[in-house]
């Protein structure tokens, strides 16, 4: 099986630096178990209803409908065509203006399904709300490096739970793998691979996708949309596809990559980079998109590892996913992981098959958010993974537009050009 069948099949990937939170779900549709009561109900409040947002809005209703102690009570969108169908689908109160649905004290926590440069701002006004916070990837826009140090602060001073939709670390092969490497079977670590090669014409990486639904003025608030962006008149490629356009997104780098770097910080137990240094281009598309169809970074730490990645629109070839130590190593295939000696090695041990325990899925990402808000714990992709994740890729965004390498100061936790 190859990497993207593997990692579909894992339901994507991500980890946290130091703290796993094994988290059973309580609740399994076609298991009979009693209905929640009315005080362990997570009330949660979907802003973005588009095509993310509506993924795990479709989720939440059916886990309510199992009896899962989470509900949909609030739903904010700044187009009314998707604003209206999110009610339809669950029954929630309407918001245009997502402060005002922080304002709703009914809601307990929030998910944040916007575009990225939207992540930062709504994930520090819903903590200071005094909402518990989950955010899709990546957890803040690439181009200030504060943003993250800004979330990671909103939310301890808070006292808030945060999970980053890097939903695949609830498959438990990651919690498996990061323990058989904490014991040194894989020597010293040397170098890592991963990447997500995709091909074709991808609707979110489309700057030239229309909806003659959308009219701003009418039925979208642009402006509102635009919110901390730079001032721009309305263009639907832009709003349709952001993920192409700068001022919104770090495109591959900031949207598939959080997916692989954060399983493998979580793994190897690694945290803030040393260099990243990126490469790529525009090679095959000439539509109007800004942000490359190719992108190679590597990402190193100190005293190693050394860590590609690689990340693709135009070619759909996968690298394994493979961590390479002094005395073995680590491969991610199904069913699980494989861990094979280096000849250099000889016969001291055998290589070794793990089977994953846990399959990975969306709710399964939310169940440990839900459980981490009743036991005042941080949940598997929290927002301190988070910041370590951005570092890197804040560098590899900045690298790749300046051709320059990056290198981080620790102690400061900012980054500069070398």
């Amino acid at each position: 099986m190859d990497r993207r069948r593997f990692l579909k099949h894992s339901a994507t990937v991500a980890t946290v630096a130091a703290v796993t939170a094994t988290t059973v779900g309580k609740s399994r549709a076609g298991q009979a178990q009693r209905p929640p009561s009315p005080n362990e109900i997570i009330n949660v409040g979907l802003i973005g209803c588009g095509g993310m947002g509506s993924g795990h809005r479709h989720k939440l209703v059916r886990m309510s409908k199992d009896n899962e102690p989470v509900r949909v009570v609030a739903v904010c969108d700044v187009w009314e065509k998707r604003l209206n169908q999110a009610v339809k689908d669950s029954g929630a109160k309407p918001y245009k203006d997502y402060r005002k649905l922080l304002e709703d004290k009914d809601v307990d926590a929030v998910l944040i399904a916007t575009p990225d440069h939207w992540h930062a701002p709504m994930t520090i006004d819903a903590a200071d709300a005094g909402k518990h916070v989950y955010c899709e990837k990546p957890m803040t826009y690439w181009k200030d490096l504060d943003d993250a140090r800004r979330v990671v602060e909103a939310i301890r001073r808070n006292n808030r739970v945060m999970q980053v939709g890097t939903n695949g670390l609830s498959d438990s092969i990651w919690e498996q793998a990061a323990e058989r490497v904490r014991t040194g079977i894989l020597g010293k670590l040397i170098h890592v691979q991963a990447s997500d090669m995709r091909n074709g014409r991808i609707d979110v990486y489309d700057p030239t996708r229309k909806d003659p639904d959308a009219r701003p003025g009418v039925n979208l608030d642009w402006r509102m949309w635009l919110g901390p962006a730079p001032s721009r008149a309305f263009d639907p490629g832009r709003y349709l596809s952001f993920r192409v356009f700068w001022d919104y997104s770090g495109g591959i780098t900031t949207d598939f990559f959080p997916h692989l770097l954060t399983p493998l910080l979580f793994t190897l137990g690694l945290r803030f980079p040393k260099r990243v240094v990126s490469s790529g281009g525009l090679y095959n598309f000439r539509d109007g998109r800004e942000v490359p169809d190719i992108i190679n970074v590597t990402i190193e730490y100190e005293n190693g590892p050394s860590i590609l990645l690689v990340g693709s629109v135009t070619t759909d070839v996968d690298l394994p996913m493979v961590v390479r130590g002094s005395n073995a190593t680590l491969e991610f295939k199904e069913p699980g992981a494989l861990i094979e000696p280096q000849r250099s090695v000889g016969k001291s041990f055998e290589r070794e098959e793990i089977k994953r325990e846990r399959p990975g899925s969306l709710e399964e990402h939310w169940r440990d958010f839900l459980t981490c808000i009743k036991e005042s714990r941080k949940p598997r992709s929290n927002e301190e993974l988070g910041f370590c994740v951005m570092a890197a890729l804040h560098m590899a965004v900045h690298s790749y537009r300046r051709g320059r390498a990056m290198e981080f100061d620790p102690k400061k936790k900012k980054a500069y050009f070398v």
